[in-house]
């Protein structure tokens, strides 16, 4: 016989009969996969197990708190994030095992997904805004009374270009990555 039974804002608990092949202590305290208190305890023929609230999936991942309005609006900019607590969730909380093997590739896309967008270096700061410099300086002002933006200066055109290499580079990785977690999603159940 097996029962269960949910207990509003504490957990669950469970009751099972006891068989005499079962072996061990049937007191214990552990913690289980959600990181829940779990207590057992004979009651005479029955096994009784009472697991606390445990923490949800989101707090266990890690994933960024998103309603499902902005995942659905803007899922470009969710999607890493989803991949990450998915790969996250099935490597240390499902009830499935992860090998070794998986494991160490689930890895390698978290770590490809979570790269982040490149920034200009230091040295390229500081072409683009020399000390001293003014937002005055950008501009100059036109007979008719406007003011038009200074073209850029070829040290700072030059910075620009790699800035884009480096973002074409980048996008091109994050789309390779994003490729290769739909390949494996097949794995990805529980």
């Amino acid at each position: 016989m097996y029962k269960s039974l949910s207990i509003p804002f504490l957990g669950w608990a469970s009751i099972q009969t006891h068989y005499r092949q079962d072996r061990g202590s049937r007191w214990g305290h552990t913690r289980g996969r959600l990181t829940e208190h779990v207590w057992q305890m004979p009651l005479w023929y029955w096994d009784v197990t009472v697991h606390g609230r445990g923490k949800s999936y989101r707090e266990l991942t890690g994933l960024p708190p998103m309603s499902i309005d902005w995942i659905l609006d803007e899922f470009d900019s969710s999607f890493n994030d989803l991949a990450i607590a998915s790969l996250r969730y099935h490597m240390d909380y499902s009830v499935c095992v992860c090998p070794d093997e998986r494991r160490a590739k689930y890895e390698d896309l978290i770590d490809r997904l979570s790269e982040r967008d490149p920034l200009f270096t230091e040295e390229e700061l500081t072409i683009l805004y020399p000390p001293g410099r003014k937002r005055e300086d950008d501009y100059e002002q036109l007979p008719d009374g406007s003011y038009r933006r200074r073209p850029s200066t070829p040290e700072q055109q030059a910075v620009f270009d790699v800035s884009r290499e480096r973002t074409a580079a980048y996008d091109e990785r994050i789309r390779q990555a994003r490729h290769d977690f739909v390949d494996i999603m097949r794995e990805l159940w529980s």
